[in-house]
């Protein structure tokens, strides 16, 4: 069973880290969907980089509009399913994209 392990660092703000509030690096996946308007979301297995007490920070092999909706179900079962906004999007210089969610469960993510 895939385990979601939490790592102590990237608390310093820079130009890349925009969140306010202390962050906890992550390792491990999901399965997120990215939805806009009322059609069918885009389903993509997601790997987890970090969390806050308002949002989450996850690498995807593809772009998500800033706004979008987001759910995402983690592989592991400790973490339940979170809920939010894509609040940013940028390409990855590694490959894929490195999305910011809002998360609608705030506190439930550090």
């Amino acid at each position: 069973m895939p385990a979601l392990t939490l790592a102590t660092g990237m608390n310093e703000r820079t130009d890349s880290n925009r969140r306010k509030l202390p962050r906890r690096e992550m390792s491990g996946g999901g399965m997120a969907v990215f939805s806009n308007g009322i059609g069918a979301g885009t389903l993509t297995r997601v790997e987890l980089l970090d969390a806050s007490w308002t949002g989450i920070g996850l690498k995807s092999p593809i772009p998500a509009e800033v706004g979008s909706g987001f759910s995402l179900v983690p592989d592991s079962p400790v973490w339940p399913r979170q809920t939010g906004i894509v609040a940013n999007c940028a390409e990855d210089p590694k490959g894929g994209y490195r999305i910011g969610i809002l998360s609608k469960q705030r506190r439930a993510v550090a």
